[in-house]
């Protein structure tokens, strides 16, 4: 097994969806590298979006990402209509969850209705994660991964965001916060 024995740093980024890339040449002090470019082992974390990045024989690989996002029962009440977005697109990468949990802050009144939370890819037909709302005491569960429905699903899209919505139709009723969690990776498609 072949060791390489240097100090390589960790090059940070606090800009959202920024990448790390391969350089055009092995020497960094040549004059060619941009700001962005790794040598292979060598971490690049965004700090911006959460997302841990290196380089292997193949190239640029994501070892992974977290988001969380908080939703207002407001919002949860039109999450149907008006998902939101919980990972932003990351250009030429689609993003897989890996797993995924929801706590959910019991107020008065428990959601009725349509009360299926999902993760899902903005232009899939398929989500990749779910879990139920219709809960009448505050409670943390993690969300079920998902199986496609058919042949033809889609749910890993390449430059589209992760989205939190609900399915069928907006839930009515509820007064309860919901925060969703993920980890997830950035993949090449």
């Amino acid at each position: 097994m072949a060791t390489q024995d240097s100090r390589i740093k960790i090059k940070r980024s606090t800009v959202t969806a920024t990448v790390p890339t391969v350089p055009s040449s092995n020497d960094h002090t040549d004059g060619t590298w941009i700001a962005t470019d790794i040598y292979k082992g060598e971490l690049f974390f965004n700090q911006a979006d959460g997302v841990l990045w290196s380089r292997d024989d193949s190239g640029v690989v994501c070892l992974g990402g977290s988001a969380s996002l908080t939703i207002a029962s407001a919002d949860v009440l039109t999450l149907n209509t008006t998902p939101l977005t919980i990972v932003p697109a990351v250009a030429g990468y689609a993003i897989e969850v890996v797993s995924a949990s929801r706590k959910l802050d019991f107020n008065t009144t428990p959601y009725a209705t349509n009360t299926i939370l999902q993760l899902i890819t903005s232009g899939a037909t398929s989500e990749q994660a779910q879990a139920k709302i219709n809960s009448s005491v505050s409670n943390n569960l993690c969300m079920d991964k998902s199986t496609p429905g058919s042949a033809t699903s889609t749910q890993l899209i390449a430059n589209a965001g992760l989205q939190v919505t609900v399915q069928t139709g907006n839930p009515t009723a509820g007064d309860s916060d919901i925060e969703v969690f993920v980890l997830y990776r950035v993949i090449n498609v």
